[in-house]
């Protein structure tokens, strides 16, 4: 990615031919423009980011159609490099403040929402462990009451086992995650409050470990073939039918890179420029 310049990709749906999506990238490869349009020269979207001395964010301009203007962000950062304010300005002028305060040695973030004018719009808490995997989040109304909380627990590896979901304190689901001997996760089961099971996926790898197949409850499976690259070269997302919804394939160049993706209806062509 630090020697691409551009990426261009090109839609072909047998009808036209025209750019979907435009990125360009600094050399250290950090995204600094990304359009994506909805037919020819119709731009939908325009997001150009900017990055101070250090290489982090300072700010973001994104436009919709007619280059017409949806927001734009502003980062604030402390000594340390943190962010301590977010400021996003909308096009009719309004603004959204979010301050960030750090509590217990920088693990926990509180992050509080609120408009130029000073009216509440959110807060949120979030609290990491030593590892930095965030452990609890919570939503918290005006009053300091806690809406909705996420709980979230880790193996030594770092791998997530459990996520527990709440709504004004009471639980709402409980979703555990199992792995295989060789680390990958290979099943997810979420519950309600009764401990009654809700929605669960299995996931199965090739011999490669590349993740070959996903289960999602009874109704959707994804299969996936790779190269000896691991990089997906077929892709399928089958109903419980057993009817292939769609079918995509993959083609790389030389150096690894996705220069064709074609599926049921369309293909899109990828165009490289590189810095010199």
């Amino acid at each position: 990615m630090n020697n691409i310049k551009s990426i261009k990709a090109i839609i072909d749906n047998g009808d036209e031919k025209f750019v979907k999506e435009y990125r360009e990238y600094y050399a250290d490869g950090k995204e600094i423009i990304k359009e994506t349009y909805f037919a020819p020269n119709q731009i939908e979207e325009k997001n150009i980011t900017n990055y101070n001395e250090k290489g982090l964010i300072s700010d973001e301009v994104n436009y919709g159609e007619n280059n017409e203007l949806n927001t734009k962000t502003v980062y604030y950062r402390d000594n340390n490099d943190k962010v301590n304010e977010i400021i996003i300005e909308f096009a009719d002028g309004s603004k959204t403040i979010k301050s960030y305060s750090y509590e217990n040695n920088g693990k926990t973030i509180i992050v509080l929402e609120k408009s130029d004018d000073g009216e509440f719009e959110g807060k949120e808490k979030i609290t990491t462990d030593d590892k930095g995997n965030i452990i609890e989040s919570q939503i918290i109304s005006e009053d300091d009451k806690i809406l909705e909380q996420h709980k979230y627990e880790f193996n030594e590896n770092g791998n997530i086992l459990n996520e527990t979901r709440f709504q004004n304190s009471k639980i709402i689901s409980v979703t555990k995650y199992y792995y295989d001997d060789k680390k990958n996760v290979n099943k997810r089961v979420t519950s309600n409050s009764k401990g009654e099971s809700i929605d669960w996926a299995i996931f199965k790898y090739d011999e490669n470990g590349n993740l070959a197949e996903q289960q999602f409850g009874d109704h959707t499976l994804y299969k996936t073939e790779y190269n000896e690259s691991k990089k997906p070269i077929i892709e399928q997302k089958i109903n419980a039918m057993g009817i292939v919804e769609y079918c995509k394939k993959y083609e790389y160049n030389n150096n690894g890179e996705l220069v064709k993706e074609e599926d049921l209806s369309e293909t899109t062509y990828y165009e490289y420029t590189y810095l010199k």
